[in-house]
């Protein structure tokens, strides 16, 4: 019997398999059918002149999605050039130019490889040092040391305090522990007689956390190391543009730039009421490859589906997908069918079709240049890597990668495992509490704690027992057996043999409580049979005039005299009481017929 039950359990398992096998060949092709049919809507929508449109915006998602085709290509750098102004870009044609339209157009020109250089330094010229933040200046050692900041020299104590007068531009602060940086133009040279170290430390205005800068630097006694603070924003106003510095600092990245120094101003003002709406988590993502970024952004998806910060579910779904493209989760799953699920019947979307095809299904782009084609960075041996994980000095700028959020690097850097990053990877019946981020091992790994999954069965929604034996009072439901684990059966309460029920018990209580309360309010019950049967009416007595009450005060309670004394004589004298007295008389009367 053992073993019959076991080869069934096998060949059950075997046919779920290939159900479930076929169901997911089936899902792809179904997949890969909506997603053909959105670049034919996109192609239709293009036509040969990139969609005849004259936003900057919409021309560089046109080429992005576009790139694997040289006509388009051809139509929708034309589109850009008839929009430019000089070497920038505004929202359209007839918009003064700005940081994000020039940095949109720069990163479509640099995806398909044209020459971008006056659109890099148009962008470089318009930096600012001035972000509004505060910069500090720390030196540690182990053992108290003399040095000295540009030949101004201070003490580092035991206790790790400063003693004596800082260079210029530099103020001892935090309990004379730091420097406030208050020129943060000039470079400060520190030297000391003991080995020591420094670093810069910055903090956001109204913000209780120092966030230390990515380079720390430290030298032996005598040697010297110099710290200038490198933090900037992107502006055409005056005022940092933190959309623009989010899409300039991509943009440039793209272009082989180094982008250290926009890092402070974009993750210190990230968490800006303002600023959400930009989604920086995504940005940041790409940018930094931080694992703090994947879960902010992993848990900013709705309903499991898409994500939504600007109100503009498509444009932030395929920004997050842009930033997600080599992350293999349930979650980005979901979103690609929410995205296919929601296409309109030409195979287009609302909004934003472009961006969604480059940032969610892209194709590698058609790019030759001076006579000789530039090549696929994998097909040489290289790796396109997110920007966030390739060195500066090792990106490759004569290859191309097939998404914009991508570069060829010349070396692929070993990412840590779960283990590495002290997580775990949590079973299929288990759930993370915590956070998860990607690992080299797995793309779902937990950073807290693995906890069971609670799924209720159907034997269990229905009101039984999953159980491996029923018990003398309980039978099997064979309809839901198949819900339980393997070697179970659903087992439900026999019915009553004696054919008590809870409910008829409390029905039997209620009458009697009722029949009770008949028994004692008999009289009453009797008056009040009578007086519905015959129709009687009691005569109204005419009574005082009620006085008007004055308002805000409580009524005055009149005395209640009874009508008669409590011991009534035997007799009754006629012809006496009240015409009150004789309609009672009356009513008892014809109720003591009644009860004869």
């Amino acid at each position: 019997m053992i073993r019959k039950k076991s080869v069934q359990a096998i060949l059950i398992t075997l046919i779920l398999f290939s159900i479930l096998s076929l169901n997911l060949i089936i899902s792809e092709e179904e997949t890969q059918t909506e997603i053909d049919k959105a670049y034919a809507c996109f192609e239709t929508e293009l036509g040969d002149n990139c969609g005849n449109t004259r936003s900057t915006k919409q021309a560089a998602f046109n080429l992005l999605a576009g790139s694997y085709s040289s006509s388009f290509q051809s139509d929708c750098k034309s589109a850009l050039n008839k929009i430019k102004k000089s070497n920038c870009w505004g929202e359209t044609d007839t918009s003064p130019c700005n940081i994000k339209s020039t940095a949109l157009a720069l990163l479509a020109l640099e995806h398909v490889q044209a020459d971008t250089e006056d659109y890099v330094k148009w962008l470089l010229d318009n930096k600012k040092s001035q972000t509004g933040l505060t910069w500090f200046l720390e030196i540690d050692s182990n053992n108290k040391t003399t040095c000295k900041i540009n030949n101004q020299q201070i003490i580092i104590e035991e206790n790790k305090k400063i003693s004596g007068i800082p260079a210029s531009g530099l103020i001892k602060t935090y309990n004379n522990y730091w420097f406030q940086v208050n020129n943060i133009e000039k470079n400060y040279t520190i030297s000391c007689d003991k080995d020591f170290k420094t670093a810069l430390i910055y903090q956001k205005p109204g913000s209780n956390v120092y966030h230390i800068s990515s380079e720390t630097h430290s030298a032996l006694e005598h040697d010297s190391v110099t710290e200038r603070v490198n933090s900037y924003c992107f502006s055409t106003s005056g005022l940092c543009d933190y959309e623009g510095t989010l899409w300039a600092t991509l943009a440039l990245a793209k272009a082989g730039e180094d982008i250290s120094s926009y890092i402070p101003y974009l993750t210190s003002m990230s968490d800006k009421t303002e600023n959400k709406k930009f989604l920086p988590s995504a940005f940041l993502y790409i940018l930094t490859m931080s694992d703090d970024y994947y879960s902010e952004l992993m848990g900013l998806q709705k309903s499991n589906s898409y994500w939504d910060e600007s109100r503009n579910k498509f444009y932030d779904t395929a920004l997050a997908l842009l930033a997600l493209q080599n992350i293999n989760t349930d979650e980005v799953e979901r979103a690609k069918r929410y995205l296919t699920s929601v296409q309109k019947e030409s195979g287009c979307w609302q909004s934003d079709t472009a961006f969604i095809l480059h940032a969610t299904w892209p194709k590698n782009p058609v790019i030759s240049g001076g006579g000789s084609s530039i090549s696929d960075c994998e097909s040489f041996g290289h790796y396109c890597t997110s920007i966030g994980e390739c060195d500066y000095d090792k990106t490759l700028n004569n290859f191309y990668c097939s998404s914009s959020a991508e570069v060829c690097c010349e070396t692929k850097q070993q990412e840590l495992t779960c283990s590495e990053k002290a997580g775990i990877i949590c079973d299929l019946d288990q759930e993370c509490i915590g956070d998860r981020v990607s690992a080299y091992d797995t793309s779902d790994c937990c950073i807290g704690d693995c906890q069971a999954i609670e799924i209720e069965t159907e034997c269990g929604k229905a009101g039984y027992y999953c159980k491996s034996q029923c018990s003398e009072s309980q039978e099997e439901k064979s309809v839901y057996s198949d819900s339980c684990d393997f070697g179970e059966i659903c087992c439900a309460n026999k019915p009553d043999e004696g054919g008590g029920s809870w409910l008829l018990i409390i029905l039997l209580i209620i009458l009697i409580i009722l029949v009770i309360l008949a028994i004692i309010f008999r009289n009453q019950l009797k008056v009040w049979i009578f007086k519905r049967k015959s129709g009687y009416k009691s005569k109204k007595q005419g009574g005082p005039p009620t006085r008007p009450q004055a308002p805000g005060f409580l009524p005055i309670p009149r005395q209640l005299i009874p009508r008669y004394p409590t011991q009534r004589p035997s007799g009754r004298p006629k012809n006496q009481g009240s015409e009150s007295d004789k309609e009672f008389d009356d009513t008892m009367k014809k109720l003591k017929d009644m009860s004869k």
